[in-house]
């Protein structure tokens, strides 16, 4: 008797699930006229990752000792400015020292279909919907802290900083705009050495005025007083306070002193600093909401160009050659985000494998050989090095990606244990070439940084591991009758190495399920 079309693919699909390489590893074709739907999860955490080979925290690119001006610019702009006033070129202004961890959870849901258009060709599609959570953690400590935030910045001070330091100013400026006014009018003519004096105070003042003025309400942070730098910053002050008072001329004097800082900005006040939307930073939160969204949606074809199936015992050979194409639908992490995460890379990838199956009785391989070409896109980032987070809002620019080409192999032998159980275990190598950034034409190039930044850490190698447990059943019922057949597997994975670039060491859990039906 003549079968159905349509039972006549799922007998084959039996068929081939039977055969030498079926209830081992998923096969990535699908018989003509069958549609196969693909519904999978993934997990992937991480705590740590590697640089160039060191294993470290993955928020250690925030973790300082000290945090100085090397990591935070508005803080090197105030110590530059120091050492222009003071003349004293060794000053140095800490907040303290960092602490920094982060926890990175990635969930992937996938939705996926496959179609048989020939005995050897398949169509195929994947949908993935990303759950990114980020939980970050940053502390300082402020022992040993040699700078704080400037109580009298109109924007990260208090109202009782600005009074001070602006009645300082006024008084300093009244006491210098007298005696200026009364060495004009010769009102010291008569005693040359008070006339002396009134000259070196406006001499030594209205320079140090005019730094004053400049510096202390803009600057975003100032020396703790108490500490060396607050010392070689108050000492012109009181020098000059010194020789108003020996002047001793009526109506000129200066009692008062600008406010500083009196401890180093805590974890939440250096957050505050970094999110005030007028800053220099204008940081989201440090700690990142959680992010839903589509991934990169994949599409591709698989065509079977070998496929060598023994009826009983022999040796079983098949190859596939596997062409996908990433599409740019995911969401990129945020530039005003210093620790999120996004669901994609955002930027067109074509990808071509070579799968071949090898399998002698209940024993086999998979050998995969991948290569990616992934093609440029366009981005809008800070233009900081990933080891300075904290980069100013100002760096902001469109950058031209394009990043590096991948290289990967992998080796998977399998051990059917049961008709439909097999193990399976392998190690994967991927070596990815450095990304290059340029500016977008009619960016304005940002002064003082480069897009070459964004590239440092991007060529990477690394080694996987993994283990899985495999599912195939050909729908065949004990009853005599046949149902759908159906696929299902899961797999645990890890980083294992990495030599160089900045590599998460992952773990991951993955899972899918597979159902044929007939199709159109």
């Amino acid at each position: 008797m003549t079968l159905p079309r349509p039972l006549r693919a799922l007998t084959l699909l039996s068929g081939l699930i039977a055969a030498p390489l079926g209830a081992q590893l998923a096969p990535l074709t699908v018989p003509k006229g069958l549609l196969r739907l693909d519904f999978g999860g993934r997990f992937d955490n991480w705590d740590r990752r590697y640089i160039d080979g060191v294993k470290l925290d993955a928020g250690s690119d925030a973790a300082y000792n000290p945090f100085d001006g090397r990591f935070l610019v508005p803080l090197d702009s105030a110590q530059a400015a120091l050492r222009r006033i003071t003349g004293v070129a060794a000053l140095g202004l800490s907040l303290g020292r960092t602490s920094a961890s982060m926890l990175v959870n990635v969930g992937t849901g996938s939705i996926g279909a496959g179609y048989g258009l020939t005995s050897r060709l398949t169509i195929f599609g994947t949908v993935p919907i990303v759950r990114v959570r980020v939980q970050n953690r940053f502390d300082i400590d402020t022992v040993g802290a040699t700078a704080g935030i400037n109580p009298a910045n109109p924007t990260f001070g208090t109202v009782a900083g600005a009074g001070q330091t602006s009645g300082f100013l006024a008084e300093l400026q009244a006491a210098l705009t007298l005696i200026s006014a009364r060495l004009t009018s010769g009102a010291f003519d008569a005693n040359p050495s008070r006339k002396a004096l009134a000259q070196q105070i406006l001499s030594a003042g209205t320079p140090l005025n005019t730094n004053l003025r400049d510096f202390l309400p803009a600057a975003a942070f100032l020396p703790v007083a108490g500490s060396t730098a607050a010392g070689a910053l108050t000492a012109p002050i009181e020098s000059l306070r010194g020789s108003i008072q020996t002047l001793a001329e009526p109506g000129v004097s200066l009692g008062s002193s600008p406010a500083l800082p009196t401890l180093g900005p805590t974890s939440s006040e250096f957050e505050g600093f970094a999110t005030n939307p007028l800053g220099p930073l204008q940081s989201r939160a440090f700690s990142p909401a959680v992010l839903q969204y589509i991934g990169d949606i994949e599409v591709g074809a698989a065509f079977a160009w070998l496929d060598h199936r023994p009826k009983a015992g022999g040796f079983a050979l098949r190859s596939v050659l596997v062409g996908t194409v990433r599409l740019r639908t995911g969401q990129f992490d945020r530039a005003d985000s210093f620790f999120d995460l996004g669901t994609g890379d955002r930027q067109p990838d074509v990808q071509g494998d070579l799968v071949t199956d090898l399998a002698r009785g209940g024993l086999g391989a998979r050998l995969t050989a991948r290569y990616v070409l992934q093609l440029s896109g366009r981005q809008e980032r800070r233009l900081s090095p990933p080891e300075h987070p904290f980069a100013l809002a100002s760096t902001l620019a469109a950058v031209e990606w394009n990043p590096g080409e991948i290289v990967e192999g992998s080796v998977e032998p399998f051990l059917r244990i049961a008709p439909t159980l097999a193990l399976s275990a392998g190690v994967r190598y991927r070596s990815k070439g450095a990304d290059r950034y340029s500016y977008v034409r009619n960016q304005t190039p940002i002064e003082g940084t480069s897009p070459d930044v964004l590239a440092i850490g991007s060529k990477q190698n690394l080694t996987t591991l993994y283990a899985g447990l495999n599912f195939s059943h050909d729908g065949a019922r004990r009853d005599g009758t046949r149902g759908l057949p159906m696929e299902a597997w899961l797999r645990w994975e890890t980083v294992a190495a990495s030599s160089a670039g900045r590599v998460p060491a992952s773990q991951t859990v993955s899972l899918m399920l597979r159902f044929y039906r007939r199709g159109f």
